[in-house]
């Protein structure tokens, strides 16, 4: 995945682009098949990354359910094996076809399907559930779940300064290598701050064309039991001040930066996104302030990463009013979600930010949102993404790609009605 310094230290990150699967090339996978044809040289290939993680995690084992048949998935100690039947001690997930089927495939992950409340299990917890996601992505893609060897370098093999703030005045070499190597960025001096003040007022002038449940935008409940809107779409449409920065010379500058030796095209400026994010104190349900996770979390990490998401500072970010959180090289250890919120085993850096800042994050990078405790923060979300493929017939808008995005618009819904149903 990465050339060596002559010290043994990593000087060439992965690259941008992780993508190793087609939506042309999906069929329906039953068990069977997928043990006689495919497991075999997914287990010569990656058994031993997928055993080295269950040891480390003390993962159990787990066992699948379709139907009235069931298979188990183990370590020997030395890599992955599978048994008929159900073990002593599993994890039990129970599947239909069609889920085994999106599973194997990573088209949709076990946190799609919790998510979607869709997911049977037993005899285990949603950590179990969370690590078998992370180590099944290890068996399909080679992503390992733990890497002893894990370090941050520059181009020139020296520590990597976590905290690092880049700007323009830095060799572009330099900021691509950063995103690479630690999975995020924190720019200043992009965008004038001052603009910021006229992208919030289109905020505060947008806020009374949106009503719950238009489809359009996100609602929380705060503490006092009302409710806020927290995500606007479409936003574009309403702020001029938001289209002339993503329009400006200056922006397409960073998106040539942040690409490097590869490509990455800019979403139209126009549509669903760019989308502004509001996150008001006392949110008690609802997708505000969201905990660690990765954008390509409920599947199709092999179809379209790493794309890049870019957070535009509306308001400074710290303490005090919420910020990112980051999970350094987590796009290159396959941490999983549940561990990264309890006992994390990489570096969590805190990016607090000024207005005008920007954050950059891959979308297999884990990140979280912290609740503000004095004061409202505000960012536009917009982001770069990997030119398509030139056989790629459908890419990131086939079936998969469209449910997974149907999904993400529904998680404040469900959040909401789970509540009230309680």
């Amino acid at each position: 995945m990465s050339a060596a310094h002559s010290d043994g230290r990593n000087v060439m990150p992965i690259p941008l682009d992780r993508r190793t699967r087609r939506d042309g090339d999906l069929r329906h996978v039953d068990m069977e098949s997928f043990l006689a044809r495919e497991f075999p040289g997914l287990v010569s290939r990656h058994g031993p990354l997928v055993a080295r993680g269950i040891a480390s995690l003390q993962a159990p084992p787990l066992s699948i359910e379709i139907g009235a048949v069931s298979w188990s998935f183990s370590s020997d100690g030395t890599t992955l094996v599978v048994t008929r039947g159900i073990v002593a001690g599993a994890l039990v997930v129970t599947l239909d076809e069609a889920g085994f089927s999106d599973w194997a495939q990573n088209q949709r992950s076990f946190n799609a399907m919790l998510t979607a409340r869709e997911l049977r299990y037993r005899d285990g917890s949603e950590t179990d559930v969370s690590v078998w996601d992370s180590l099944w992505l290890t068996l399909l893609e080679g992503w390992p779940v733990v890497d002893d060897t894990t370090d941050f370098v520059d181009r020139h093999g020296a520590p990597l300064d976590l905290d690092r703030v880049l700007t323009p005045a830095d060799d572009p070499a330099d900021v691509a290598h950063f995103l690479r190597e630690a999975g995020y960025l924190h720019l200043r001096g992009w965008l004038d701050p001052a603009d910021m003040k006229e992208v919030s007022s289109d905020i505060d002038r947008a806020l009374p064309h949106y009503r719950e449940g238009d489809g359009r935008s996100w609602w929380a409940t705060l503490e006092d039991g009302s409710r806020r809107c927290v995500r606007l779409q479409e936003f574009i449409a309403r702020s001029p001040a938001t289209s002339a920065i993503l329009r400006d010379e200056r922006w397409d500058q960073l998106r040539r930066v942040l690409a490097g030796d590869e490509l990455l095209e800019q979403p139209p400026v126009h549509g669903r996104g760019p989308e502004a994010l509001m996150k008001p104190i006392g949110v008690t349900v609802g997708a505000s302030d969201v905990s660690f996770h990765r954008d390509c979390h409920f599947g199709r990490h092999a179809y379209h990463c790493s794309n890049l998401v870019a957070g535009i500072a509306v308001t400074g970010s710290g303490e005090a009013n919420g910020q990112l959180r980051v999970i350094a090289g987590s796009h290159r250890v396959l941490m999983p979600v549940e561990i990264a919120k309890s006992r994390p085993y990489l570096p969590v850096v805190a990016v607090p930010t000024e207005p005008g800042d920007v954050t950059v994050h891959l979308t297999c990078t884990l990140h979280e949102s912290t609740p503000p405790l004095v004061a409202e923060r505000r960012v536009i979300y917009t982001g770069f993404s990997l030119a398509p493929r030139a056989d790629d017939a459908t890419g990131a808008r086939g079936g998969g790609g469209q449910a997974l995005a149907a999904l993400r618009e529904r998680i404040s819904q469900i959040l909401l009605d789970d509540a009230s149903r309680t």
